[in-house]
């Protein structure tokens, strides 16, 4: 909350006639040109060049609360930096005083605000071409903070935190107030202090409908911003506020009223009415207004692209313009690295072709299934099979071992009549047969792009299955409980950094909480005070009821004004203590 003096007689402060040293700048502080409620602005002039001047921002920080904010503020201004529609920041400090710390921000100076103007001209309205002219401006600067991410809301835009730069250019400032915590507040403790954070670092003329009653529950983000700008419009045009600011109802409702004169066009009173929808759905966002207000200015006013800091040009220009962002990064196709070689206690030599092998490539580790007793025990058919591939082996002496082939994917490689073949096998498979090594060989046929495989059915699907899940090796269990013991420690940890957190913002809400009942605190004992003086005497009293022994005893106005806002601060205090 600023409050600018230009016509206010000097006062002197402790900081007057100072020379500070702020980074590299080393600047004389001159008179104080703005205040407000811990922070208070200084015109400064360079020690060395004096025909330079800044604005010095003082800033005490009583905890460290206040100190974020700084920080904060800082942060943005610095992201922000080199922007035509934003304060530069040039310099900051950090001073210990001991109980209290205190800020320096040494800023661009600017000789006057909006406020300045629209009270120096009198009932001399701006033409729209004006209007248009200096809202385009602000809404470059809200522009470059809604591109941020996450979105920057300044939730405090009005015509006194509006200065008219020395380029003629209209700069915004004072980023205090700031906010990334885009939200929908559920729960009666988070309510309580975000109602406090918004009734002192937000203007309840500029107050957005969703900030004043949190129990509409609607997402509180960056729109509230675009009420701020349709009220701000309404007082560029018209000299007044659309809103008073102590009516809470009339701003919940959206009652306002355009006024008759002067006249300026549907376009402009269109836009007002857009930005000033009391849900923020129905809000448009900053890019629609700015075009919407570029368009209205002339051709010869009129620009391609809203204004931005010089590390944003490119990447917005992109953004509106529907190019993508050309990347230098691809992202290749997942590889897979080649599996081990099985280990020596496999007891079987499984070798087989496939089109994706090449020589020099070692065989994956054998299923479950193979190196089960099970596998020892081969039948008569399956001794067929290996002479088979035997033959094949010396026939084909440049094939080698290959990845074993699971039975889904090699049905795919099976022609009909193979599987055919292997269906008539299945039912007429012998029971009894000599003991060896099982060796299963995959060849495809080059001229039918076929593969004659030998294959188990489904039966053999399922019996493979049944063993690879139920009678696996003593080493896969043992990998197993390996495997389930990390998972549950992970578990653990992830719990315990979740209790942390969950630690953290309990204590940081106490601590709120507890801060905003030492203010009530303070208040109702001011209250109580401020009651016990307007109480009249029990002497006057008696004389009273003397002089009048039929009248009954009443409380004059004012006493009974500060006995009722003692009975609502206790009440408050009350509630704040229960939650």
């Amino acid at each position: 909350m600023w409050k600018f003096k230009p016509f206010m007689a000097k006062e002197q402060n402790g900081l007057e006639g100072r020379v500070i040293d702020i980074g590299n700048f080393k600047v004389q502080v001159r008179n104080a040109i703005a205040e407000g409620g811990f922070s208070c602005v200084y015109l400064a002039r360079d020690a060395i060049h004096g025909s330079k001047q800044y604005a010095l921002k003082h800033i005490i920080c009583n905890d460290e609360e206040s100190q974020e904010l700084v920080l904060k503020e800082i942060s943005v201004m610095k992201s922000l930096k080199g922007h035509p529609n934003v304060v530069t920041l040039s310099a900051h400090a950090f001073f210990d005083m001991g109980r209290t710390n205190e800020a320096l921000l040494l800023m661009e100076y600017c000789e006057k605000s909006l406020v300045n103007v629209l009270e120096s001209r009198g009932a001399g309205f701006f033409e729209e071409k004006q209007i248009l002219t200096i809202f385009r401006d602000v809404c470059n600067a809200v522009f470059a903070m809604h591109c941020q991410t996450p979105p920057i809301a300044h939730r405090d835009l009005k015509a006194e935190n509006l200065l008219l730069g020395s380029d003629g250019l209209w700069k915004l400032c004072d980023f205090g107030s700031t906010s990334t915590n885009h939200k929908r507040f559920e729960k009666p403790e988070e309510m309580g202090i975000e109602e406090d954070n918004i009734r002192k670092h937000t203007t309840p003329a500029y107050r957005a409908p969703e900030m004043w009653d949190l129990f509409r529950r609607e997402l509180i983000n960056e729109k509230v911003d675009i009420w701020a700008l349709g009220c701000l419009l309404f007082r560029i045009a018209y000299f007044k506020l659309a809103f008073d600011g102590e009516s809470k109802l009339q701003i919940l409702n959206g009652n306002y009223r355009i006024p008759d004169l002067p006249k300026y066009s549907t376009s402009l009173t269109d836009l007002i009415r857009d930005m000033l929808q009391s849900s923020p759905d129905d809000r448009p966002d900053i890019t629609q207004v700015w075009f919407r207000v570029n368009g209205l200015l002339p051709d010869g006013l009129q620009k391609s692209l809203p204004d931005s800091p010089p590390e944003m040009q490119q990447q917005s220009s992109d953004v509106l313009a529907g190019m993508p962002k050309p990347t230098n990064k691809c992202n290749p196709m997942p590889r897979r690295s080649p599996p081990p070689p099985p280990s020596s206690e496999t007891p079987l030599n499984v070798s087989s072709v496939s089109n994706n092998t090449r020589p020099g490539e070692n065989a994956p580790p054998l299923g479950a299934f193979w190196v089960t007793q099970h596998a020892k025990e081969p039948t008569g058919q399956e001794e067929k099979s290996n002479q088979k591939s035997s033959v094949h082996d010396k026939n084909r002496p440049e094939m080698h071992p290959a990845t074993h082939v699971t039975p889904q994917k090699e049905q795919n490689f099976q022609s009909p009549q193979v599987q055919k073949n292997l269906l008539g096998r299945s039912v007429n498979k012998p029971n009894n047969g000599p003991t060896k090594d099982l060796e299963i060989n995959l060849f495809p046929d080059d001229s039918n792009h076929n593969t004659e495989i030998s294959a188990p059915n489904n039966a053999y699907n399922a019996f493979v299955a049944e063993f690879s899940t139920r009678k696996q090796s003593p080493s896969s269990n043992h990998q197993k409980s390996d495997k389930e013991l990390e998972a549950e420690v992970e578990k653990l940890k992830s719990q315990l950094a979740h209790v942390g957190a969950e630690k953290t913002e309990i204590t940081s809400k106490y601590e709120k909480l507890s801060a905003i009942c030492r203010s009530q605190r303070q208040e109702i004992q001011d209250l109580k005070q401020a009651l016990a003086a307007k109480t009249p005497s029990p002497s006057k009293d008696s004389n009273r009821s003397l002089a009048s022994p039929g009248s009954q005893p009443s409380i004059t106005p004012p006493v009974l004004i500060l006995y009722i806002k003692f009975l609502f601060k206790c009440s408050t205090f009350r509630y704040l203590e229960v939650v």
